[in-house]
């Protein structure tokens, strides 16, 4: 949650208002898609040997900060961040180089929630508005004036390479019809997404699993060390039974999904 939720600067008719926006969001297709093509990107081993390292590197227990008695995110006295502003630049700094270009996620929308993970080991999603999505609307205009635009150009052309322009004049019914045509979007809109796909990037192509099945899955993987009797006793703790084979071929499968294609 921002500072403005944590203090209390909106009212509860503010709020309520702001989540139903947020919520339309959230609920597009687009962002569904880059959401689990993220969520998937957490179990990746590569993903996860940066997370330690970099906790490691910058002081931070290995299972990140933990709530205060508030129940709260903050950093205690001893740490290295802690009113130290240009430390958390350098570590924001590296996640964007070692996981955001990597895997071709937004610089601003995701750096910010792998800063969260970094910290606190904690994934939320960003309470900005049309963030984390497929597609961004932008004041073209406004942004050559932002003092960081190069910045901010770098990441959106990486992320969003293919642009619309749209007039001011141009109504919702006039933006649907254009996009619709069959000819517009073979020979301009698609041909420029082959152009720019990279065919390691799995984006749309990451499907949404029960909940459920994929928290046995992942407690299975993260007691994959002990036999497999031992694993299908604690199964069994949890009302969930599986034989051995069942058990061993979830181990296998997640072990080949979290290796890097």
């Amino acid at each position: 949650m921002t500072d403005e939720y944590n203090e209390g600067r909106f009212s509860d008719e503010e709020l309520k208002e702001y989540e139903k926006i947020r919520q339309t969001y959230f609920d597009n297709k687009g962002f569904q898609k880059m959401w689990n093509y993220f969520l998937d990107i957490t179990k990746k081993e590569y993903f996860n040997d940066v997370i330690k390292e970099l906790r490691t590197k910058y002081e931070i227990p290995p299972e990140g900060y933990k709530l205060d008695k508030k129940g709260c995110y903050h950093f205690p006295l001893n740490s290295i961040f802690r009113n130290n502003f240009q430390k958390e630049e350098e570590l924001r700094n590296e996640i964007i180089e070692k996981i955001c270009c990597k895997y071709q996620l937004h610089y601003f929308d995701f750096s910010e929630i792998l800063l969260q993970y970094v910290f606190y080991n904690y994934i939320e999603s960003s309470h900005e508005l049309g963030s984390c999505g497929l597609f961004m609307v932008s004041d073209v205009i406004e942004e050559k004036e932002d003092p960081f635009s190069d910045f901010i150009q770098q990441s959106d052309d990486m992320a969003y390479p293919i642009a619309i322009r749209i007039s001011p004049y141009a109504s919702q019914r006039d933006l649907i019809d254009f996009i619709k045509n069959k000819i517009v979007w073979k020979k301009e809109i698609e041909f420029l997404q082959n152009k720019y796909k990279d065919k390691n990037i799995k984006i749309g192509r990451v499907k949404a699993k029960n909940q459920s099945i994929q928290e046995r899955n992942d407690f299975i993987y993260e007691n994959r060390h002990k036999s497999l009797k031992e694993i299908r006793e604690l199964l069994a703790d949890k009302n969930i039974f599986l034989d051995d084979g069942h058990i061993a071929n979830i181990i296998s499968l997640e072990k080949q999904k979290r290796k890097e294609v």
